[in-house]
């Protein structure tokens, strides 16, 4: 019997990666490693900003007391919050520990969250990322056990429209940022219809103006899929400070089968043929224009989004299910 052991989170794309490494192993344990406090905003709140190292027995405690037996895989999604001595004990219960990191640990911009995962870095087998810009990073730092993907969507959860009503004309979802904000503040002045989900869009300087085109909170796997869905256009933005060139939301919108435009990058254009899959622009004038011009034209947007929906879903072999058999190919 097969066996594998998830640490991650038990919601979002981290609990769709942990049921598709089920296809791949009889048993499969899951750990989060934090419990409760993933969603505890003060305990975040301080381990990314003020000392992550002062919970490093904590978790440590806590996660071994939770390996009852010895695995094949051990698949880390959180892997910010495992320590160098944690991982060191991990491979004494495993073949092969692996952490996929949708994110970046190698820019500033969250202070000290990555503190315990760069001493530990060397020890995995395999450190997989979704952006070219961690490769970079991670050769700079002499790390030779990373593997680049694309990022993976769900194919039971971002799946083909069905539905001919679409009810939103456009629509952004993601967490605010003083960058996301200022580009959806320009939009909304110029006029666009734009609805916004996500968190955090309070803090932005000028919420009192774009409020009303805001639903708060997080959204879960199942009502982002729908949201997007009854979209007509999804906007997709990248965190400068993240070094972001592409995210998840890169693949899921054209998986589900909506139009979407993009800001221009490298890594999106080297995916995708522009205004044949995706659209793209550069500024603020640039993404409203083009969004005008193809909510007049629904024919060819949606000729645009069905070509971009079968690259995703024939070519790239990005689906949470490819990503685990290539994982366990490279291991």
């Amino acid at each position: 019997m097969k066996k594998a052991l998830f640490i991650g989170t038990k919601f979002g794309n981290a609990y769709l990666q942990y049921k598709s490494l089920k296809f791949f192993f009889d048993d499969v344990d899951i750990i989060e490693p934090v419990g409760s406090f993933y969603k505890n905003k003060f305990f975040l709140k301080f381990f990314y900003h003020i000392s992550s190292k002062v919970f490093n027995y904590l978790i440590y405690s806590y996660v071994l007391s939770k390996v009852k037996k010895k695995y094949d895989l051990i698949y880390v999604k959180s892997g910010e919050f495992l320590s160098k001595e944690l991982v060191l004990k991990l491979k004494e219960k495993t073949n092969k520990i692996v952490y996929f990191c949708n994110d970046n640990p190698f820019v500033v911009r969250d202070n000290k969250r990555w503190d315990l995962f760069h001493p530990a870095s060397k020890l995995y087998d395999l450190l997989v990322f979704q952006d070219k810009s961690r490769i970079n990073e991670a050769k700079k730092r002499g790390l030779k056990n990373y593997f680049l993907v694309l990022p993976p969507y769900n194919n039971n959860i971002h799946k083909i429209n069905k539905t001919k009503k679409k009810s939103i004309d456009v629509v952004f979802v993601g967490t605010w940022s003083k960058q996301k904000g200022n580009f959806i503040y320009k939009l909304i002045k110029l006029g666009l219809n734009i609805k916004i989900y996500g968190s955090n869009w309070e803090k932005d300087k000028n919420f009192y103006f774009i409020n009303r085109y805001i639903t708060s909170g997080h959204l879960n796997y199942k009502n982002y899929s729908r949201i997007i869905k009854i979209s007509k256009i999804a906007i997709a933005l990248y965190s400068d400070d993240n070094k972001d060139s592409i995210t998840a939301r890169s693949l899921e919108i054209p998986a589900i089968g909506t139009f979407l435009i993009s800001k221009k990058t490298s890594s999106m254009v080297n995916i995708y043929k522009e205004n044949k899959e995706v659209v793209f622009f550069n500024s603020p004038s640039e993404c409203f224009k083009k969004c005008k011009f193809y909510l007049k034209n629904d024919k060819n947007r949606e000729a645009i989004a069905k070509n971009a929906q079968k690259k995703v879903l024939n070519n790239l072999n990005a689906s949470n299910y490819d990503l685990i058999k290539k994982v366990l190919k490279n291991i």
